[in-house]
């Protein structure tokens, strides 16, 4: 049976990721690779490879997850930026979320490995990976972001690695401020 790479995450309105690439590409200079505004979210739990079969498990579980948590729809603050070195990601996120933010990730992490897909071990940091592959941290920029993440909801995507780099295709979304799920399969 075939797998597929998938993770749950929260894109950004079209607004805001123009927003964020217009900032990172007139104040960051870093010699890592750009992703493309078109793949920026934040991860609330990557699943790696998942058997097809999982899938509709999956959804039905995150279903569930949503409807127990509190409605996400409030906008985060994009008002910090950070540097993993070992996979060399700079990356813009919030210095403060709500907790049920984090309990969210939770449960979906949680849901995600009793379905067998990869358990999550790092601690969660909502963030929007800008660049990929830097060799070194750049150096901070003298304006620093305060960009209002603004979401409509959750969203399982399946990454795809194709000729042109990896694109991100959604699978099915639930709507944070009433946990409707809309399956786009």
């Amino acid at each position: 049976m075939a797998q597929r790479r998938l993770f749950f995450a929260l894109p950004p309105s079209a607004t805001t990721a123009m927003q964020i690439a217009d900032w990172r590409d007139r104040v960051m200079n870093c010699s890592g690779a750009a992703v493309p505004a078109a793949n920026f979210h934040i991860t609330l739990a990557f699943l790696g490879p998942v058997e097809e079969d999982g899938i509709e498990t999956l959804c039905a579980a995150a279903d569930d997850a949503c409807n127990n948590s509190a409605a996400l729809c409030s906008s985060l603050n994009l008002n910090q930026i950070g540097y993993w070195p070992r996979p060399g990601i700079l990356w813009l996120g919030p210095r403060e979320w709500p907790a049920a933010l984090t309990e969210l990730a939770t449960r979906l992490r949680q849901t995600a490995a009793s379905c067998g897909a990869r358990r999550e071990r790092n601690r969660f940091q909502p963030h929007i990976t800008l660049f990929r592959r830097c060799p070194s941290p750049p150096a901070m920029p003298a304006e620093l972001p305060l960009i209002a993440f603004d979401h409509e909801g959750l969203t399982l995507f399946e990454s795809r690695q194709g000729r042109n780099g990896v694109s991100y295709h959604p699978l099915c979304e639930w709507d944070l401020t009433d946990s409707h799920a809309s399956n786009l399969r």
